[in-house]
């Protein structure tokens, strides 16, 4: 037989091979394998991250969705808790608060403040569900077994370390409305945050005036201030009044934490799949 001849039934003997019916289940096994270990890992993922931000959304956005929960509360900055802390230590110090009232500086409420944080979080918080839809669709999660098989939150990681920055600039609008919007006694967030600045920056610059500093290092020589009182003050700096990226980064942190609770009991609740992709794709956890 030529060599035309041996090719040519080469040929019909390996389309038998792949017309049987073991080749059929083979190809059947390995096409179900790689479906199962790319797109529905995917899709799965890409689910469980949108029922874990409608959850989230929908909880942080009702009253005192973050003001009642400790671990997404968001309080006042750092610097500013600053200027309280050593405002209260001084209080009952009378020289102390005859260079404040002198100077006609008083300090706000901050319950008020802290609550019309909260309250401006919570309602941004539904309008993100749709930011966020937008992140999962396109994102391409090419290692997706190795997140479905990672740590319990490595969806919602992924998620944070590949959209935080977007997200943040595209929730931020939001954010503002919000701080512009949301009222207690007819005050917005951004006023009240106003009155903390205009008292944190006007109180660092009293500070920082040459009579104030030769009155408190009389006051630490004569023994009417000590050490510490002195320390705390020359802690104080100014704030920004921009308190926006504050609010928004913070936010979308309790929004974070909310989505990679949910992906936990996701992971570990079957309860908690909802529809047949949850179900098949972290079911593949339980038999493991």
């Amino acid at each position: 037989m030529d060599f035309f001849g041996n090719l040519s039934s080469i040929i019909n003997k390996a389309q038998k091979v792949l017309n049987s019916d073991a080749a059929k289940q083979m190809i059947d096994a390995l096409s179900s394998a790689n479906k199962g270990q790319g797109i529905d890992i995917s899709s799965g993922l890409k689910v469980a991250l949108q029922v874990g931000i409608e959850t989230a959304a929908k909880n942080l956005g009702s009253t005192d969705g973050y003001l009642a929960d400790a671990a997404v509360k968001i309080g006042l900055p750092k610097e500013v808790m600053t200027t309280f802390g050593a405002v209260q230590s001084l209080a009952s110090n009378q020289t102390f608060n005859q260079v404040l009232n002198a100077t006609g500086v008083s300090i706000p409420s901050t319950d008020t403040v802290v609550t019309l944080f909260n309250r401006a979080a919570e309602n941004a918080a539904p309008k993100s569900v749709d930011i966020f839809a937008n992140a999962i669709t396109g994102m391409s999660i090419a290692d997706a077994k190795n997140i479905l098989f990672g740590a319990d939150n490595a969806a919602t990681t992924y998620l944070r370390t590949n959209t935080f920055t977007q997200l943040q600039g595209t929730f931020n609008p939001s954010i503002i409305n919000s701080l512009n919007t949301v009222k207690i006694a007819n005050v917005t967030p951004v006023q009240a945050w106003n009155a903390f600045a205009t008292y944190n920056n006007k109180l660092v610059n009293l500070l920082d005036s040459s009579a104030v500093k030769s009155a408190l290092e009389i006051a630490k020589m004569t023994g009417v201030l000590q050490e510490n009182h002195i320390a705390a003050l020359s802690s104080i700096d100014l704030v920004n009044a921009d308190l926006s990226d504050f609010i928004t980064g913070k936010a979308l942190d309790g929004l974070f934490l909310k989505v990679s609770d949910k992906e936990v009991d996701i992971r570990h609740n079957a309860s908690a799949r909802v529809n047949d992709v949850l179900k098949d794709v972290f079911g593949m956890l339980d038999k493991r």
